[in-house]
């Protein structure tokens, strides 16, 4: 899944987060590389998302509930003007 639409990227991404192996990681960045979230996997219902762009935060200990909305909040501040999102999966 290298390239997707924002239109449907917090959708899409939270989808394949649930199904991640506890460890994996998986980054969304824009087009040119300077802007990037990274969704790790800690435990079976526990994410920890790093943001690294207009704003750089790590969120801690994020529970599957909390995931889409959050989600949806920082690709919209994250990647405001951008069309396509590239999509890696890899291990911590």
């Amino acid at each position: 899944m290298p390239w997707i639409s924002t239109k449907s990227a917090d959708k899409l991404v939270f989808g394949q987060v649930i199904k991640l192996e506890i460890g994996k990681v998986m980054r969304v960045e824009s087009f040119k590389g300077d802007r990037w979230v990274e969704i790790t996997k800690i435990r079976e219902d526990l994410f920890k998302i790093v943001e690294s762009g207009f704003k750089k935060t790590t969120y801690e200990n994020v529970s599957e509930k909390d995931l889409k909305n959050l989600l949806k909040r920082i690709f919209d501040e994250e990647f405001p003007r951008s069309h396509q999102l590239r999509v890696s999966i890899h291990s911590s």
